[in-house]
């Protein structure tokens, strides 16, 4: 693990006591926190209707649910630093920071192991299983916005692996997987791969795939911007260190 993730692993383990702690009431959100009226309305009928607790919120597939009904796609990256470099940046960057591109906006965070509630203005290091994302994803240039919520399913080191699926309830079900994958010239290949299935298959085959390419290349793009920035800044520090 390079020093700067450390450094920014022990911070979130210091601040994050202090974060907004959730009970297990649903209706513990502070609707005002959150800017994005999509989410917040999006909220605002899971409260009205079937979602009491935080414990009523379900993922839309399991890890090993058969998927071979659903529409799949794959897209593939390089970033040119090293596999434990970019698995590090994308498990403990800022997840405010992560999510707050152009053609996404981070509107909350509800992290099951520690009932907590994390808002846009509070800094929140690291991706962990039972995290649950309340994203708002600009449509035809904000156009439209569309409310999206799911949680993160599987972290796993060893195979370089992150999961999460969409929460029931919502448009459409399924998961996404992004995978990180050492290549023979030492740099990172990210192999991100989505499973949809909704009511229209006209959506499934032709606008998801539209849509979702335009925001997972954002996305990846972001990433790489933070990891360059990262590791620019350890090469700074390192330098003026001797």
């Amino acid at each position: 693990m390079s020093t700067y993730i450390k450094i920014v692993f022990l911070i979130n383990m210091i601040a994050f006591p202090g974060l907004i702690q959730a009970q297990l009431s649903f209706r513990t959100i502070d609707i005002s926190h959150i800017r994005q009226p999509k989410i917040r309305a999006y909220i605002q009928e899971q409260q009205e209707q079937h979602i009491q607790t935080f414990s009523d919120l379900e993922s839309s597939v399991n890890r090993d649910d058969d998927l071979t009904d659903f529409k799949n796609y794959e897209k593939h990256y390089i970033i040119k630093e090293p596999v434990d470099i970019v698995w590090d940046n994308y498990k403990f960057s800022n997840q405010t920071d992560v999510w707050d591109i152009n053609r996404v906006s981070f509107g909350m965070l509800f992290c099951r192991g520690t009932q907590s509630i994390v808002y846009a203005d509070q800094r929140f290091l690291g991706m962990a299983i039972g995290q649950i994302y309340y994203l708002n994803l600009k449509i035809l240039n904000g156009f439209y916005n569309l409310p999206v919520a799911f949680e993160i399913i599987n972290v796993d080191r060893e195979k370089r692996l992150f999961e999460f699926s969409y929460l029931k309830g919502g448009k459409a079900k399924g998961k996404q997987s992004i995978q990180f994958v050492e290549t023979e010239k030492g740099y990172t290949q990210i192999i991100h791969k989505s499973y949809v299935k909704s009511d229209s298959k006209f959506r499934d085959k032709y606008l998801y795939p539209f849509f979702h390419n335009k925001i997972i290349n954002e996305f990846h793009s972001n990433m790489r911007r933070i990891i360059t920035y990262n590791a620019k800044n350890q090469t700074s520090n390192y330098a003026l260190a001797k």
